[in-house]
């Protein structure tokens, strides 16, 4: 009588064996496609770092001579220089021809406007978690001091003036809370 269950049996190991490896292949694919999405959904049309025109370099200096730190990149069609000016972080845009359009200052609750805070206290928005607090500048309109908040998922920016005036409550839900200028 031939024994005919153990060359199966030596089949059924082998293909287990093999069932494994190809396993851990597929897996070891799955995670380097993962990988490579992942790292290509972060991809944005922003140019960091870039080397920019003297124009651009002059008209920084021009507007804050004591800048330091300076690391320039292209938002759309924005030259943004990221930099310190006195110790506060700001991000100076210029448009293509080298002109000032927007100074957004990262600033604290305390660097606010009493009259904005006093508004804002007064709001609906009181009792919403303050998140970020900006100071947005520009060469022809008046200075706008966002105060960001979160409620739950829901995200705003209000935009007041310094007498305190809320100009805009901008709902940002899901979506890039980057100032632009006009």
């Amino acid at each position: 009588m031939i024994n005919t269950a153990q060359p199966i049996a030596n089949k059924h190991i082998i293909n287990i064996s093999n069932y494994n490896n190809m396993k851990k292949s597929i897996k070891l694919l799955a995670l380097a496609a993962f990988s490579l999405l992942t790292f290509t959904a972060c991809d944005n049309d922003d140019d960091d770092h870039i080397r920019v025109p003297d124009n651009f370099s002059l008209a920084l200096t021009a507007k804050y001579p004591t800048a330091q730190k300076i690391e320039w990149e292209k938002k759309g069609e924005y030259y943004v220089a990221e930099c310190r000016v006195n110790g506060e972080e700001k991000e100076v845009w210029f448009d293509a021809l080298g002109e000032w359009k927007m100074t957004e200052t990262e600033i604290f609750w305390n660097s606010l406007p009493v009259d904005v805070q006093t508004s804002f206290n007064s709001s609906d928005y009181a009792t919403w978690h303050r998140d970020d607090y900006d100071m947005l500048e520009y060469p022809t309109r008046t200075t706008l001091y966002v105060i960001e908040v979160e409620q739950g998922k829901t995200e705003y920016q209000l935009f007041y003036t310094e007498n305190g005036t809320l100009e805009e409550a901008k709902d940002v839900t899901h979506q890039s809370d980057e100032h632009w200028p006009e």
